[in-house]
């Protein structure tokens, strides 16, 4: 994937000289600058009058030319809109046939603005044409039966950035099924034939949840943990790989061969759970076993570090901080390769942003627990 560094990295440097140079051993200044970020476009707002509504959104891409790519999931869906916000054409669609799908999860334009989605059910990376998104080719990624792709984080010169993972019930010797001991994600490359070999670029733990199998019926389920670490990851410039968990703010940064070029971290202060915060988490528990799994299993006394983060064009990274109890907004910390605190940029918590491109900020935003606007940010 190609980026043109100028744009954020002439915002940073205007951003840097607002810090204070008194750095403390941590890295944490103690006057941070702040980046204004500006709301330039938004999508599937329906009290604003929009005609394009979304369901669930789940991964956004932009290309060269600005066209944002949103895909869904509740709805299965992949709709291209130009930079302005008009809508240009699906990608693909629901079906069987030669380049539908059932279910997708990632989608990512490369360097030539090629579309590649990952369609779970087939595990197959779906291809599509860079002008008009109509359907090219499709790949199958190979399937052991017990390790698999489970998604597309993005491509390079030698194929596509995928995350492997063991599935995580196994039948075991009585024919009974099992939790494998083993779910975490390794990040390797997958060849434009859809073969892999025994390298790793990266290795990340399992996003937190709890695998359970029923001893008497066989039967097993996926239980949520209350604010759980996950694993994030994104592709930066020069195909690098970004990878961390969330429980802190430890970010390895990895060159296609998978070799630990720096690692970007930051020192952060806990947020607590409140009382109020544990017994709105405890309803959503769905019922008597989900509380007490949890309970065996122990609940977290802290947010996570991070939720998430986004890579821009310079090679920063975009913390997604947690907040504290009913706050309205939530701070990005921007961190530089050095691990040197760059910016801080102020978003509304319902705010996720997911690609930076080209002094644009694109991200989704929340409402009643969904993703269903895309929002599109100016980088000042």
């Amino acid at each position: 994937m190609q980026f043109n560094n100028r744009p954020l990295t002439c915002v940073l440097l205007i951003a840097l000289l607002a810090v204070c140079s008194d750095q403390e051993s941590s890295g944490q200044p103690s006057e941070v600058g702040q980046v204004d970020v500006s709301e330039v476009l938004r999508l599937g707002d329906e009290a604003a009058g929009d005609t394009v509504l979304f369901s669930q959104i789940t991964h956004l891409a932009v290309n060269n030319r600005g066209d944002i790519i949103v895909e869904e999931s509740r709805r299965p869906s992949i709709r291209a809109f130009n930079s302005e916000g008009a809508y240009v054409n699906d990608i693909g669609g629901v079906g069987q046939g030669p380049g539908e799908y059932r279910y997708t999860w990632g989608v990512v334009a490369g360097p030539a603005d090629s579309v590649y989605v990952w369609e779970v059910y087939t595990d197959r990376v779906m291809v599509y044409d860079p002008h008009d998104f109509s359907f090219v080719r499709h790949v199958t990624v190979e399937d052991d039966g017990i390790k698999g792709a489970v998604g597309i984080i993005g491509i390079g010169e030698a194929g596509w950035i995928m995350p492997i993972q063991a599935r995580p019930f196994q039948p075991g010797d009585d024919g009974k099924m099992t939790v494998h001991e083993d779910t975490d994600f390794e990040i390797r490359r997958v060849d434009l034939d859809g073969n892999y070999g025994q390298e790793i670029m990266a290795t990340v733990r399992d996003n937190e949840m709890i695998y359970h199998v029923f001893e008497e019926s066989g039967g097993f389920t996926i239980h949520g943990v209350p604010y759980a670490r996950n694993a994030a990851w994104a592709i930066g410039p020069n195909d690098m790989l970004y990878y961390g968990w969330g429980d802190a703010i430890q970010i390895s940064v990895a060159d296609v061969d998978g070799s630990i070029q720096t690692r970007i971290h930051h020192e952060h202060d806990p947020v607590f759970i409140t009382d109020a915060e544990a017994e709105a988490a405890a309803q959503e528990m769905v019922n008597e076993e989900h509380e007490r799994l949890l309970a065996a299993r122990g609940l977290h006394k802290t947010k996570p570090a991070f939720e998430t983060f986004v890579v821009d064009e310079a090679g920063n990274i975009w913390v997604k901080l947690s907040s504290i109890e009913n706050a309205t907004t939530a701070d990005w910390l921007i961190l530089d390769m050095e691990s040197e605190v760059v910016g801080v940029a102020a978003l509304p918590i319902n705010v996720t942003l997911k690609v930076i491109r080209n002094g644009r900020a694109y991200g989704t935003e929340q409402l009643d627990g969904e993703d269903i606007m895309v929002v599109v940010y100016e980088v000042e």
